[in-house]
């Protein structure tokens, strides 16, 4: 589910996305404006509250969000679900601004793990809420363009990729290893490596180093947080967002259409032929692309940023390997903002 504001809710995606007007909520002390959701005259903070939305039956919610951090105000994002027992309470998924912050919290209803509402039962419904806000001062207020929900039951099994759906592409991203910056951070900054390689391919080159820090999760001291990626991305100069891939035939659209895609992979030692590491609890790749194999079969081409030199990064995974090793999740990069 996405809502899209101002300008943007006229180029929201078509399908499962919807622009803003298309679901139920409630504004206090914001507007929406053709810049975006933001405060509302004189307001020092406001939010917003969806109405229940129905999704297929899941246990697993993330956020992801593009939205206007320049000065000292703040975005911070809630959800809750609803389960056999009742409506959980609200968990913070993220306050976004100069600095990040994520809010681990376990209960019996739900617990969230940096960025990530999990539920010990399905649910099909869930809430959504937006809480913006300006610096001490009244100014520097946080303006938000875009937002949305991805959710999943962890437990279902994804649909086989058919082939002979598959189409040859390949983007031509400039490579970058995520071991060649700075000791005590290269082995922890593979998401905002494969974020750096995004944006250069996009014609905004800047230090991996500099990508690593505009993501920080001061909360949870990690680089990973992926709305926090998402986010920095857009505040970076790239219209990107968050999304769930059943399988590899669904990203056929969007890599022949000439986008990339972040993809978050786990796989155990020897699983991923060809990697430049033996096995990961999770890592990120940036997806570029199929080739056909001389077996009929097709390869994934990725740009690895574990490999110990950029001019190792490229590869070319087998893609049922990768398939498995594919959690589902990515940042889709659309382009520039």
């Amino acid at each position: 589910m996405l809502w899209a504001f101002g300008q943007d809710a006229k180029a929201a995606p078509a399908g499962a996305y919807l622009p803003a007007r298309d679901v139920g909520q409630r504004l206090e002390g914001l507007v929406a404006t053709a810049a975006g959701l933001q405060l509302a005259s004189g307001a020092a903070a406001g939010s917003m509250e969806t109405d229940p939305i129905e999704a297929p039956a899941f246990d697993w919610l993330v956020p992801w969000w593009n939205a206007e951090t320049a000065g000292a105000g703040t975005a911070e994002f809630f959800a809750q679900a609803e389960t056999s027992a009742g409506w959980t309470g609200w968990f913070s998924l993220g306050r976004w601004g100069r600095v990040a912050s994520s809010f681990s919290r376990a209960e019996e209803a739900a617990k969230v793990e940096a960025d990530t509402l999990t539920l010990p039962a399905k649910a099909r419904r869930y809430r959504f809420k937006v809480e913006l806000s300006a610096g001490p001062d009244g100014a520097g207020a946080a303006l938000l363009r875009r937002c949305g929900v991805i959710t999943r039951d962890k437990a279902s099994e994804r649909p086989a990729t058919r082939l002979h759906y598959l189409k040859e592409s390949a983007a031509k991203v400039p490579p970058r290893s995520q071991m060649v910056e700075a000791e005590g951070v290269k082995g922890r900054i593979c998401s905002p490596t494969c974020a750096a390689m995004a944006l250069q391919w996009l014609g905004i080159d800047l230090p991996t180093a500099f990508v690593a820090a505009d993501c920080w999760d001061s909360g949870e001291g990690i680089y990973g947080n992926w709305p926090f990626n998402v986010a920095s991305l857009w505040r970076l100069g790239a219209r990107a967002r968050l999304e769930f891939f059943p399988n590899i035939e669904a990203t056929v659209g969007e890599l022949f259409a000439g986008r990339v895609i972040i993809a978050s992979v786990k796989f155990g030692e020897g699983a991923l032929t060809g990697a430049p590491i033996k096995k990961t609890n999770g890592h990120l790749v940036l997806l570029r692309g199929l080739r056909k194999t001389e077996t009929g079969g097709y390869a994934v081409l990725v740009n690895d940023p574990a490999a110990g030199d950029p001019a190792e990064v490229s590869r070319a995974y087998d893609l049922a390997e990768f398939e498995r090793a594919w959690s589902g999740v990515g940042y889709l990069i659309e382009g520039r903002r």
